[in-house]
């Protein structure tokens, strides 16, 4: 499965199916691919984002989880494959933005090369997994 490119908010995001790889670009620097996935039931999302690019040095990507206010529960800048996931509180849609690292005001690194995401949901209890509603 490949995005559609007019996936450039959590409006117009591409679903995806856990655990269903979906493929992807980011066109130019100021592109963001937003993809939602609809969770049941509290438990834990995993992502696996795996870029063309394989660097220790650079991050080209900033891969977010966020839910359905746009709030980030996790986030990774990353320039080579990587695995993070996030613990979820409730059921409902959930979002995974990617977008071109920003260094700094400017500064942003972008790899057009084609990526591959996968998202998967995991039900059942959150104990001994952080969640953002920890702050108290």
């Amino acid at each position: 499965m490949s995005e559609t490119e007019d996936n450039n908010s959590r409006d117009t995001a591409d679903a995806v199916v856990s655990g269903s790889e979906i493929k992807g670009q980011l066109s130019s620097e100021t592109d963001i691919d937003y993809y939602s996935l609809a969770a049941t039931a509290a438990g834990t999302i995993s992502i696996n984002f795996d870029p063309t690019v394989n660097s220790s040095y650079t991050e080209y990507y900033t891969v977010s989880l966020m839910d359905s206010s746009g709030s980030v529960l996790a986030s990774q800048d990353v320039g080579k494959d990587t695995d993070f996931s996030a613990g979820i509180t409730d059921a409902g849609t959930y979002y995974v933005a990617v977008d071109a690292y920003n260094y700094s005001a400017y500064t942003t690194y972008h790899d057009s090369g084609e990526y591959s995401l996968t998202a998967s949901i995991a039900t059942g209890s959150t104990a001994n997994i952080e969640t953002e509603d920890n702050n108290s």
